[in-house]
């Protein structure tokens, strides 16, 4: 009889391994249709626990999520000593979370919270907020190290570092460059309103403010293959302790503004000079100059006047001291015959023609001289005679 059972008890159990090999099963509901093992209920949000007499996880559901020591019973609690963590989503807006739990003890209720990570029904992720608003939206919360590095071979990049909150974008190693944008026509916009800007200064007091390294200045290089070079220098006068704007082509110096009554100077060394001349006649040069009066084209709402040359008229007398491009520049600055005019050169003019004119003068002095004495002369003889 005892042998009989077993043998019923047997084929019962090779029935039901069979029909578990090739049937879908369900707990807590009479079918599974939609996986291999379909578990419905829980025990208050809790639906399993797997590896319950250690650290293990739970699956919970309303709103479905995973916890990492950590099940949902009224609050999250703890499977076990220690640390936890869950993973939620929230199926009313799609958001995905992950919030971290305080140290805890075994089926104690956790503690504050904090949000570690959530990711939008749209992708933004969040780090330390459950509303990303951006495609990374990340918040400082009490880290002086910054809301974010990005960390390189040798040095960090840190977000609103420390208890200032500066930004500090920096090469990941010495010698390695920052781009801030490399896209052709882009733009680059540096604050607003009331900011400063500093080069090589943590303390700038104006909208733009560069200190120089040294003696080097701000340079300004024509794009075009030859490289050329205009530097703006800030560098003492004299030896004294005033300073001068001053301008450098290809490293050298063309002229500067005096720091005392801001005059502007141009270098004019004789050494820095080849083919030296005099100035040939230029007393009937000066007589057909004709200056004018005029408006610039642009002018249009003022009126206001000016005086001075007509730069084609002037090319016929003083060829010298107008200047012609013969090519349009590639910045579009400088149109191809566009003349142009060096009204500094005039102070030469005028001097020569003094000069030329103080030896028209001595001349007529001299000739006046010789007539008031050929007159004398005649004066004598006449007396004599009479």
């Amino acid at each position: 009889m005892n042998n009989m059972n077993f043998f019923i008890h047997f084929l019962l159990l090779l029935g039901l391994t069979q029909n578990l090999f090739s049937q879908n099963v369900g707990i807590g509901t009479p079918t599974s249709t939609r996986a291999k093992l379909e578990l419905h209920g829980s025990v208050l949000s809790t639906s399993a626990i797997f590896g319950g007499e250690s650290t293990g996880i739970s699956l919970q559901s309303n709103w479905p999520g995973v916890g990492f020591n950590a099940y949902a019973s009224n609050g999250f609690r703890y499977i076990a000593d220690g640390y936890g963590a869950v993973k939620y989503l929230n199926p009313g807006n799609g958001y995905l979370s992950l919030v971290m739990l305080p140290l805890g003890i075994k089926d104690a209720v956790a503690g504050p919270q904090s949000t570690a990570m959530t990711i939008s029904n749209i992708g933004n992720i969040g780090i330390r907020t459950n509303a990303p608003t951006a495609s990374l939206h990340a918040i400082k919360a009490g880290n002086f190290d910054g809301s974010a590095i990005f960390g390189g071979t040798h040095y960090n990049t840190h977000f609103h570092y420390g208890v200032t909150e500066d930004t500090y974008i920096r090469a990941g190693k010495s010698g390695g460059n920052v781009y801030i944008n490399d896209i052709q026509s882009a733009k680059i916009i540096i604050g607003s309103g009331t900011s400063l800007v500093g080069i090589n200064t943590a303390t700038p007091a104006y909208p733009l403010e560069i200190r120089q390294t040294g003696a080097t200045g701000l340079i300004l290089i024509e794009p075009a293959q030859t490289y050329n070079r205009w530097e703006h220098v800030v560098g003492l006068y004299n030896g004294g302790p005033e300073s001068s704007l001053k301008l450098l082509y290809n490293d050298q110096l063309k002229c500067f503004f005096r720091p005392t009554d801001g005059a502007f100077i141009t270098s004019s060394d004789r050494r820095l000079k080849t083919n030296i001349k005099p100035v040939s006649y230029v007393l009937n040069k000066i007589i057909q100059l004709r200056p004018v009066e005029y408006e610039m084209n642009g002018n249009k709402t003022d009126h206001s006047k000016n005086i001075g040359f007509i730069a084609q008229e002037v090319k016929k007398i003083f060829p010298g001291i107008v200047t012609t491009p013969t090519s349009e520049s590639t910045n579009n600055l400088m149109k191809r015959d566009l003349h142009a005019l060096s009204y500094n050169a005039f102070n030469v003019i005028a001097i020569k023609g003094v000069q030329e004119e103080q030896e028209l003068i001595i001349a007529l002095q001299n000739r006046h001289s010789e007539i008031i004495m050929l007159l004398e002369a005649i004066e004598k003889k006449m007396a004599i005679k009479n």
